[in-house]
């Protein structure tokens, strides 16, 4: 064999590997993404029962349904979306491995929703969400002009300051209230003196 055979052989068999390996990844970071995947740990039930009734979750006439990553997960840019999926799908492998997950209190953790819901998932959707000059309801172009203003400063809010129960149909409280109820009542009433 010349070595320009071999050469372009070689060229060939990398090529075919690294599109191998391409297609792979692609399927796993896919095949990862959505409610299926994401629910197959128990601790997110709620979430994804909750996520299923959400107009996000395919409730909607249209049929569109958005997969998890789609809203936790950025999208600025390809490499930090598969930094940002491979970080958290690590920590949650090894929270599930090494920690109680049913001592996690999933209704405080709702507080910080706006470090688990990122604008660029929302904004790669809505993308004429910020620029709309018309729209039936004249308060929500006022408060994305507000949402805009907001990002200039050392403040800034994020979609899910004001559109708090997205995702998830407003019901993930309640839902979350089923297994981890956020008061606790009397075992026993006392004893009436008659």
């Amino acid at each position: 064999m010349t070595r320009v055979r071999f050469m372009v052989l070689l060229i060939a068999v990398i090529g075919l590997v690294s599109v191998g390996i391409s297609l792979l990844g692609a399927e796993v970071v896919k095949s990862t993404s959505d409610e299926n995947f994401c629910g197959a740990c128990h601790v997110m039930q709620p979430m994804v029962t909750t996520f299923n009734q959400d107009i996000h979750g395919g409730n909607n006439p249209h049929g569109f349904k958005a997969e998890c990553v789609d809203c936790h997960l950025p999208h600025t840019s390809t490499a930090a979306y598969l930094l940002s999926k491979g970080t958290q799908g690590a920590n949650d492998v090894i929270k599930m491995l090494f920690t109680d997950t049913d001592n996690i209190n999933w209704l405080e953790r709702r507080k910080e929703r706006e470090h688990f819901v990122f604008d660029s998932g929302c904004l790669s959707c809505h993308q004429t969400l910020l620029t709309k000059t018309q729209a039936k309801n004249v308060k929500s172009l006022q408060m994305h002009q507000h949402y805009q203003a907001m990002q200039k400063t050392t403040d800034p809010l994020t979609c899910v300051s004001c559109h708090v129960t997205i995702g998830h149909n407003g019901a993930l409280r309640s839902e979350l209230n089923k297994t981890q109820p956020e008061y606790k009542f009397l075992q026993q009433l006392p004893e009436q003196k008659p």
